[in-house]
């Protein structure tokens, strides 16, 4: 089914411009899991991190991009002290996270946020707040014309870097590899964080971590994806 009209005007946002899916179809129980809990977790645009009872010491940790919400699921199973943020525009994966957050029991540590990335970080997180922050997969834009649609510019690092506690990570996965060179090259040259990889540039697949819906995807299509690990200093 669409979304009502009720809840697009309540949680949509439609003035921010942003590129790749926003909207789509959604069952009516993931609708009725949104109207449940959005108004609870949710950060509409004029709430910050500091308005949403995170519990004093707990680290906070965004992803953005977080999809169907498989990676935020197994963060919360793996660190029961961090407050995880999730940052995502296309509100089906919301649906479907907040669903599968439900159903696992780790919702209420977690912040739900559909704005633009930039936005979030400008707006609603202050400097030196943040613990750590995960990018995975995120889209390669493949054409040339569009590179200046790749979410890793230089500015946009600046902007991580800022919002990271001294000593604070920043992770990220790509299976398209010009993509992971193109993220490793910027990253590399950006002030203020150092690749725990050193010259090796890319660390390798932690263990433990969570096969998602692109890694798989990647895998299926004969891609390994590369993982970049970068601290604070």
């Amino acid at each position: 089914m669409r979304l009502s009209a009720e809840f697009r005007e309540q949680f949509i946002q439609h003035e921010m411009r942003t590129h790749g899916r926003k909207n789509g179809f959604v069952t009516t129980g993931q609708e009725a899991r949104l109207l449940k809990w959005l108004p609870k977790i949710g950060l509409p645009k004029d709430k910050t991190l500091n308005m949403a009872n995170i519990p004093e010491n707990s680290p906070i940790v965004l992803e953005i991009g977080f999809g169907n919400g498989d990676f935020l699921v197994d963060m919360a199973k793996k660190h029961d002290d961090w407050t995880l943020v999730g940052v995502e525009i296309y509100l089906p994966g919301v649906a479907k996270a907040v669903g599968r957050l439900e159903d696992s029991g780790f919702i209420e540590r977690t912040r739900i946020t559909q704005l633009p990335a930039q936005y979030v970080l400008e707006h609603q997180v202050e400097a030196g707040q943040l613990d750590g922050i995960f990018i995975n997969h995120p889209d390669p834009w493949p054409k040339a014309r569009h590179h200046k649609r790749r979410i890793i510019q230089k500015d946009f690092a600046l902007l991580l870097v800022s919002r990271l506690k001294q000593g604070g990570f920043i992770k990220l996965a790509s299976d398209i590899p010009e993509l992971a060179e193109w993220m490793r090259d910027i990253l590399d040259n950006t002030e203020g964080l150092t690749n725990v990889a050193g010259d090796a540039g890319y660390i390798e697949r932690d263990e433990d971590r969570v096969f998602t819906k692109f890694e798989q995807r990647g895998l299926k299509a004969g891609r390994q994806s590369q993982f970049l690990h970068y601290i604070k200093d």
